[in-house]
């Protein structure tokens, strides 16, 4: 079993949280929730190709999307379902310990020491071979809720060409099109606020393939076997993990 994940402490520079969280729509034809910032769990998913603020305003040029000619998407497999390491008392153990700021690292390293086998299910590196029910970004800066993995898990096809794969590619053209608008973040030269509406913008221009492909896809996600993994539209971070991380490291 993958090694115990210690979590960064959140301080100056910015940190993201899965999830619709503040200002950040998806950008898919199904809402739900992928990326948002910790501490201000008040989500406002949208729709994930259309969002409610694509477009509504006028970020930097630091901000735009940026071309994603050279983006190739790489398909991270999802860990099994059901793999019986937590109980619900653990998961939530582990959001509040390790997810939910002000987050304090000797709190979280402690619940993490105390529940190994359940934490080294619930989260995992984005370079990491297997995908868990979270997963860290940018160096542990960010981490997203593993919603195209639930999916591939729920359909029953894990393959780089199936809907979770899809879905995965989406998020993964819009992280890549405004990561010069993230680095700008981290060094406090643009805001959260303006790194979600450039992603949301992507799924309208340089990332439009790809999110058009969802649909084409997978159909109505909200439908079918997908329906589990997706939260609702008004759903937070912390509900979106809740809802998707028994799926993976539950009974």
């Amino acid at each position: 079993m993958r090694a115990p994940l210690a979590v960064l402490p959140v301080g100056a520079a910015l940190a993201l949280c899965a999830c619709s969280g503040t200002g950040t729509p998806n950008i898919f034809s199904d809402p739900a929730p992928d990326a948002g910032r910790p501490g201000v769990d008040n989500g406002d998913a949208g729709d994930l190709v259309h969002g409610p603020e694509a477009g509504s305003l006028t970020p930097p040029a630091v901000c735009d999307p940026q071309s994603t000619s050279s983006f190739a998407p790489s398909w991270q497999q999802p860990e099994a379902w059901k793999q019986g390491v937590c109980t619900s008392t653990q998961i939530q153990g582990f959001h509040t310990a390790c997810l939910t700021p002000p987050i304090v690292k000797t709190t979280c390293d402690a619940f993490v020491q105390a529940n190994s086998n359940c934490a080294a299910c619930l989260q995992s590196q984005e370079t990491d071979a297997t995908s868990a029910a979270i997963v860290w970004h940018a160096q542990m800066r960010y981490w997203t809720v593993n919603v195209a993995g639930c999916i591939a898990r729920a359909t029953g096809d894990t393959s780089a060409t199936g809907c979770g794969a899809t879905y995965a590619a989406a998020i993964a053209c819009r992280q890549s099109s405004c990561n010069v608008c993230w680095q700008a973040a981290q060094a406090s030269t643009a805001s959260f606020q303006q790194f979600s509406d450039c992603e949301s913008q992507a799924g309208t221009t340089t990332c439009q393939t790809y999110a058009q492909a969802v649909p084409a896809t997978c159909g109505t996600l909200s439908a079918g076997p997908a329906a589990v993994c997706m939260p609702p539209s008004s759903a937070t971070a912390a509900d979106a993990y809740a809802q998707i991380a028994p799926l993976f490291c539950g009974q």
